[in-house]
């Protein structure tokens, strides 16, 4: 029996594109040395591969693809994208700002230069930067031309910005790896030492993180309180040690809880809550260990709370008291899907996700103060998601008309805007539609892996007679746009914004939306401050890179 692998593809559109995701997620988890190809590299290569065989996918795949990705890239940044700036925000905004601008410019010039075919000007850009919402918005102004230059067809315009996309951004991911490893060296910069400095300088020495070692993590005992307590408040007990929460006290055979208000009297037994450490560490001061299975029955659990409520928004973790105030410890700090370090400078935004460890009673307080428990939410919100898509499209089709030139978002921009407008307005009114982190990120990643399968098959057809014909030209513009703005975005933030190098090299890669450069640098800098230079580019950047791309495509 002979399967024709041609026919069968072509004839069904399905089984080819989940063969080409289904292969490119799995060439993506490829390791070169410690680099990971990843979803987008893996699922890209394969579709050029099966372009270049003759297979073809419909048009709309990209369109669908895009649509949900783009939007859900606005839910994402959505909260924290006017928060961000209470923390440094105008830095990153105008950081974002030169790479983009910079990147732009570099691309006009060289446009001029090598007089490259519609499409190919914008295609290398996105390549170079790694910026898939640049080549979103390229492609979505390239299909809402009423006419293209030279009587180009619309589908051979988009071929063009695929074939410049794919060629390109192999080097994007790897030359910007490349530069965040090798430019400290050049500039003779210890990075460790510049992430050392600025902890020093913010005064934030002191991680706050639990590891997983079991001394650090959190456990109920019950004491029985020494002669020298008694006559003391809780509040003197709570300010006598960092970290250590009275829960409850017994009292003459009756539990009282322990505020901060109640004095200790003769043959109290309390207990609270605190690390292993501080247990061994403090027992001579908190007297004689008690088995009290009653004063014991707390049930120590770990949840997810997404940051809602303006008090705990704009306020570092120090300040929130999470663990004097509330019984409770914070285990991670997620902005962006980004994870960043745990100590006591790090500032909290709106939409952030902190995971916290402590009694469920006092998480649950914790929550309803700060916002709401993430793994309550389990429904996804289909109608408010669908008319968030509905209503970004219909604001990508508004044109505003100044004499003869039109002007408007296009679907891009109007599903990017719409969807931070949703994750903001979530960030603010938790009954507004659901969209639980989990899902979110589905819908990102299977949005992205479709649109890189179109993009893939698109380019295959056309990528060895483009390389042929102006590959050395593209290769040499694509190493160019790389390294130039990333030069003049560090070489800015240095001069003029005058950022420690370590914070600076993560905002850069987040200007680039790279996230393995960010591993690159963090783990150069051994610290996770370059993490929080990331979170706070990356949601610009995703903006401002999706118009950059559709208003190159006007420009050349």
């Amino acid at each position: 029996m002979e399967i024709d692998l041609h026919k069968l593809f072509n004839e069904n559109m399905a089984l080819m594109i989940f063969t080409v995701v289904s292969l490119g997620l799995l060439l993506g988890r490829v390791k070169i040395g410690k680099i990971e190809l990843g979803s987008t590299t893996g699922v890209l290569l394969v579709g050029l591969l099966f372009g270049h065989l003759g297979f073809v996918a419909s048009p709309t795949l990209g369109t669908f693809g895009f649509t949900i990705f783009i939007f859900a890239v606005g839910l994402q940044a959505g909260p924290t994208f006017f928060s961000v700036f209470r923390t440094d925000g105008l830095k990153y905004f105008i950081l974002s700002i030169v790479v983009a601008v910079s990147g732009v410019g570099i691309v006009v010039l060289l446009g001029l230069v090598l007089d490259l075919e519609f499409g190919m000007n914008a295609g290398i850009l996105a390549g170079a930067l790694t910026s898939t919402p640049t080549l979103v918005g390229a492609q979505d102004a390239i299909g809402s031309m009423a006419s293209l230059p030279d009587g180009l067809a619309t589908e051979k315009a988009l071929q063009n910005l695929s074939v410049g996309y794919a060629i390109t951004y192999i080097f994007g991911t790897v030359g910007l790896i490349a530069f965040i490893r090798y430019i400290p060296v050049l500039l003779k910069l210890d990075l460790p030492a510049e992430a050392r400095k600025l902890a020093e300088e913010q005064g934030f020495t002191r991680k706050t993180e639990l590891s997983g070692e079991a001394k650090h993590l959190p456990l109920i005992r019950a004491y029985k309180i020494p002669a020298k307590f008694c006559g003391r408040s809780v509040a003197e007990l709570r300010a006598a040690g960092e970290n250590l929460v009275p829960l409850r006290i017994r009292r003459n055979g009756k539990i009282i809880e322990a505020a901060n208000d109640v004095v200790f009297e003769e043959a109290d037994v309390l207990s609270l809550v605190t690390s292993l450490k501080v247990h061994e560490d403090r027992e001579a001061d908190i007297g004689e260990e008690v088995l009290d299975p009653e004063l014991l029955s707390y049930d120590i659990t770990t949840k997810e709370i997404v940051v809602i409520k303006s008090e705990f928004s704009g306020k570092s973790l120090k300040e929130l008291g999470i663990a004097q105030n509330y019984g409770c410890f914070v285990r991670a700090l997620t902005r962006a899907n980004i994870n960043l370090s745990i100590e006591d400078h790090v500032v909290v935004n709106k939409g952030d996700r902190v995971s916290v460890t402590g009694e469920a009673g006092h998480l649950d307080k914790l929550a309803e103060r700060m916002g709401r428990i993430e793994s309550e939410e389990t429904e996804t919100d289909l109608f408010v998601f669908s008319v968030g898509i509905l209503g970004g499209i219909m604001l990508g089709l508004v044109m505003l008309k100044l004499g003869s030139v039109s002007i408007g978002l296009g679907s891009a921009g109007g599903l990017l805007l719409v969807g931070i407008l949703f994750g903001y307005f979530r960030s603010m009114y938790p009954a507004f539609g659901g969209v639980p982190k989990a899902a979110r990120n589905i819908l990102m990643e299977f949005g992205l892996v479709l649109f890189m399968a179109g993009v893939g098959l698109k380019a295959g057809s056309g990528i060895v007679e483009g390389f042929m014909n102006a590959g050395p030209q593209l290769l040499l513009a694509g190493i160019v746009i790389t390294l130039v703005p990333v030069s003049i975005g560090y070489f800015f933030g240095s001069k003029v914004l005058k950022m420690n190098p370590a914070i600076l090299l993560g905002s850069i890669t987040g200007a680039m939306t790279s996230t393995p450069s960010l591993n690159v640098v963090t783990s150069a800098a051994k610290s996770e401050v370059p993490a929080l230079g990331y979170a706070g580019t990356y949601t610009f950047a995703n903006v401002l890179l999706t118009f950059a791309g559709a208003l190159l495509v006007r420009l050349l």
